[in-house]
């Protein structure tokens, strides 16, 4: 196997802490300047998938190809980090990496987000997370800082592990909300009847729920998400309206 040197790493480093991207993503958070164009990229990225560095998603629906590091790639690049992925997450995964990555462009009131395979190789993770979300994100708000979990449920899940989880959140000092997304308005409406029935209306004080119809296109409309907070509709980007 061919080694491959310093350019290709800076090139792929985002990739320890986003763990699975498309390429115009990874050109975008790359730090290096040689590879900065798509084709050029694309022709690297061949390379390394031949030297067997990363490995290849090809999305089924939109077609896209999402990059993430194979088991050699992370021993060179993130040896203290590995990216849990699944073949059959990775549908899921790669979601969850798109939305919260629209969510950081977005420039709102939130600024940084670890994933979940960040959260899990914390060796000293904070106590007060008694739950792994899809990612946590952290933010400053009406001169506050916040936590608030990231859940993205793309099938309905068993009622029993709907309740826990949302119950964990509801109990947790850590964190301040948990926002949950879903692909269309008829999963949310699952998820919003169990959990009305289950806890009242009281819930969406602080689990509040988005739907987000575009998950499958090639980037998702972060601006057309909505869902309910507080037991009245609104986009999701209003949250942070005050803060402007």
């Amino acid at each position: 196997m061919n080694t491959i040197n310093f350019e290709h790493i800076n090139f792929l480093r985002p990739l320890s802490n986003w763990r699975i991207l498309d390429i115009d993503n990874l050109i975008f958070l790359s730090k290096g300047n040689k590879y900065k164009s798509y084709d050029s990229a694309r022709l690297l990225l061949k390379s390394l998938e031949r030297k067997k560095i990363i490995k290849i998603y090809r999305e089924p629906w939109n077609k896209k190809n999402y990059i993430f590091l194979s088991e050699i790639g992370e021993k060179l690049i993130t040896p203290d980090n590995p990216n849990f992925l699944k073949e059959e997450s990775f549908y899921h995964d790669s979601k969850v990496t798109a939305l919260c990555f629209e969510i950081i462009k977005a420039n709102v009131a939130i600024n940084s987000v670890e994933l979940e395979h960040q959260i899990r190789s914390f060796t000293k993770r904070n106590i007060f997370e008694e739950v792994i979300p899809d990612a946590k994100l952290q933010g400053y708000f009406n001169g506050r800082q916040f936590v608030a979990a990231f859940e993205l449920e793309l099938h309905q899940k068993e009622k029993k592990r709907i309740i826990n989880k949302v119950k964990s959140y509801l109990n947790s000092t850590y964190y301040n909300h948990a926002f949950y997304f879903f692909p269309d308005f008829s999963l949310m409406q699952i998820y919003l009847n169990v959990l009305q029935k289950e806890f009242g209306q009281e819930f969406n004080q602080k689990v509040f729920l988005f739907v987000t119809d575009s998950l499958s296109s090639n980037k998702p409309k972060l601006k057309e998400s909505y869902g309910l907070v507080s037991g009245k509709e609104m986009l999701f980007l209003d949250l942070f309206k005050e803060n402007k």
